[in-house]
């Protein structure tokens, strides 16, 4: 570590200023030091996977089933949840997508419905002509 400063002319010319200038770096040292000691913890692998298994927004314990109502990357739902295509009807269970629910902070599902053979093209592709012709009536009504 490099420690660089620029002081003021009258701050070399007296004893005391360079004594309280000694002071400090033995203080920026000792803090340095400090932070060392600290830093220097590793998780584990099982407080990784704690960590990882656990919600980054709200803090609450998917891997004990708990979950926030109102925290949008909880979802509603711990580790596994009904599928979301049809409601859960089909009787797939999803599994939480854990790294893309952190990254976005919105709740990630992986898994397939088992009553819908449609490809998610078709349900997306739908999804977006109901919002163009939504958007047409707007436009129109300005």
């Amino acid at each position: 570590m490099s420690l660089a400063s620029v002081h003021p002319a009258e701050l070399h010319s007296n004893h005391s200023s360079l004594t309280t200038l000694s002071h400090s770096l033995d203080d920026i040292t000792e803090a340095d030091w400090n932070l060392q000691v600290h830093s220097d913890h590793v998780l584990t692998i099982e407080e990784l996977r704690l960590q990882m298994t656990s919600c980054f927004t709200c803090g609450v314990s998917w891997s004990d089933s708990h979950v926030s109502l109102d925290c949008s990357e909880c979802g509603g739902y711990a580790l596994e949840r009904p599928c979301p295509e049809c409601d859960g009807v089909c009787g797939a269970v999803w599994k939480r997508d854990l790294s893309m629910s952190h990254a976005s902070s919105k709740a990630r599902w992986e898994g397939k419905c088992s009553k819908q053979q449609k490809p998610k093209g078709n349900l997306t592709n739908s999804v977006s002509q109901e919002l163009s012709l939504k958007l047409e009536k707007l436009s129109a009504n300005s």
